[in-house]
């Protein structure tokens, strides 16, 4: 490394490109930085502990890198030198400089605050170098994004991404990185480690599965070749299973997964009939099943939060008096505030989907909505967006069952429950008051 760094200080670059044993000598380099495997991730997460060692030398590293860097950039602006991307060198050097600044991007277990920030500097100096305006501009050229996972593949199969945990966060840092619709274009060669990684039966491990699924599921918005090789099938039955498991961290991103797939699918189905049972109405069925006998105020709030953009078709009003009771029963026990007022918001939605059913079930919404209305006057809050959704909620119904709405809103024994604010702001006036 010392005769390396000696070159380097000496280096004078013409023509396109540099001697081969020097870029040899680069990639070695970079190679050698690699954050190391460990097999004990085979049988738990791997700990900071374990990179005891590498974390002595990383960021000695990744600073004799960065040097590394603006020494060949300094040359190359001395000669007025443009590096031939297409040199088989000077890519591999390129791929390999990309994997090392992802396995160190953000501050992990094997790495520093300092390493992180050197990261920052490499990712400049190689846009810099390479005369591109950022990373995602290089991998979506020349079939470079499918070099560097064909490239680093054998760190992210079934029987070898748990002891390269780098390696996953590089992946999902990849997939963050580059422009829709990219991923879809690629999505025979992402989508395998992605479901490799949500099959796992560790939570932060499925939580940067579901991460990575949406963000593949994403790129493949309304695109009919989901559906026409099959993967929509193979990822919604990765996805179904984990609806049935009772972990807070997995609800909100996999409901996010489901919704986006299943919009997809549902736009390319030829015989698909609102009206009668559909894949929606098998997530719905469990995600309300979970409501219904939840108690667990993190869970209860994640619940809540999923709900309101499955309900996105009037199929779903067949769900109807099941919603309507678990709203009731959310807004009866608020112990919660973000639960509250995500139950409130989704009551909103509620009520603006299915407005020609909510007649039908209006009196138990009408009792919980004013009884909560009570009790919040008799315990204020400080978030007053809470006591505006409620009455929101309340107009809304008002408006959408006047007849029932109006009987409720004039009876003396309302006086005593809800503020004359409210009343006139449902019945349109205040004769009545005067």
């Amino acid at each position: 490394m010392d005769n390396l760094m000696r070159t380097l200080e000496g280096l004078q670059i013409s023509g396109n490109i540099m001697e081969q044993g020097l870029w040899s000598g680069c990639i070695d380099l970079i190679e050698k930085s690699f954050v190391p495997q460990k097999q004990c991730g085979n049988e738990r997460l791997c700990e900071e502990k374990d990179f005891r060692e590498y974390r002595i030398i990383v960021d000695r590293n990744l600073s004799n890198i960065k040097f590394m860097l603006q020494r060949i950039i300094q040359s190359c602006n001395e000669g007025n030198v443009q590096i031939d991307i297409d040199n088989i060198l000077a890519k591999t050097f390129a791929i390999n400089l990309i994997y090392l600044i992802g396995e160190h991007h953000e501050k992990s277990i094997w790495n520093t605050a300092e390493s992180v920030s050197t990261s920052k500097e490499l990712i400049a100096g190689f846009c810099q170098l390479y005369r591109y305006e950022n990373i995602s501009q290089f991998l979506i050229g020349n079939n470079n994004l499918s070099m560097i996972l064909e490239r680093f593949r054998y760190k992210l199969q079934r029987d070898s991404w748990k002891t390269y945990p780098s390696a996953v966060t590089w992946y999902k840092w990849i997939l963050q990185l580059v422009e829709k619709p990219t991923l879809y274009d690629h999505i025979h060669e992402v989508l395998p480690t992605a479901l490799i990684i949500v099959d796992d039966y560790i939570p932060e491990n499925v939580v940067i599965g579901l991460e990575c699924l949406y963000q593949i599921i994403h790129h493949s918005y309304m695109k009919k070749g989901l559906i026409d090789t099959g993967y929509a099938d193979v990822i919604y039955h990765a996805l179904e299973r984990l609806t049935h498991q009772r972990e807070v961290r997995y609800v909100v991103p996999l409901h996010l997964c489901l919704t986006s797939l299943l919009a997809t699918m549902e736009h390319w189905s030829n015989n698909l009939n609102v009206f009668e049972w559909t894949r929606r109405d098998d997530v719905l069925a469990t995600l309300l099943d979970n409501m219904e006998l939840e108690q667990d105020v993190e869970l209860r709030h994640a619940y809540i939060l999923s709900l309101p953009q499955l309900l996105t078709n009037i199929g779903c009003a067949k769900w109807c008096e099941r919603i309507t009771r678990i709203l009731s029963e959310y807004c009866e026990h608020h112990t919660d505030l973000r639960t509250l007022k995500a139950t409130l918001e989704t009551a909103k939605t509620y009520l603006v989907m299915f407005n020609l059913r909510v007649a039908a079930h209006c009196i138990p919404l009408y009792t919980a909505f004013l009884k909560l209305h009570f009790d919040l006057t008799e315990t204020p809050i400080f978030d007053m967006e809470i006591m505006q959704n409620l009455e929101d909620c309340i107009c809304l119904l008002y408006k959408l069952t006047p007849s029932v709405g109006g009987a409720i809103m004039r009876d003396d024994r309302m006086r005593l429950v809800i503020k004359s604010k409210l009343q006139v702001q449902c019945l349109g006036d205040i004769k009545y008051f005067e």
